[in-house]
């Protein structure tokens, strides 16, 4: 039961005034992946899609797609994707 779950169920953390915070979301799509890294999930300042290393893209795009169910990985779909800044970054700090 715990391996199905951890099929469809996914977390990011995020860094909000000095603490760390984890946010559980439901996967577009299973995956044996459990932890996700998002790029833009901290109040600091968001790099450019262009600018991220071949790393931080690879993980921008798994995220992209098992959270938002964006399955391109082109800088315009990428950017599409950032801008779904979930619920979990204040929206003081969306703007």
């Amino acid at each position: 039961m715990l391996l199905i779950a951890g099929l469809f169920v996914g977390y990011v953390r995020s860094y909000l005034d000095d603490e760390q915070q984890t946010t559980f979301f439901i996967k577009k799509f299973p995956a044996f992946q459990v932890e996700f890294v998002d790029p833009f999930a901290s109040e600091g300042d968001s790099p450019d899609i262009s600018d991220l290393s071949t790393i931080d893209r690879k993980s921008l795009v798994d995220y992209c797609k098992y959270r938002f169910g964006v399955t391109a990985d082109s800088d315009e779909a990428l950017d599409e994707c950032a801008h779904h800044i979930p619920a979990y970054i204040p929206a003081y700090l969306k703007q």
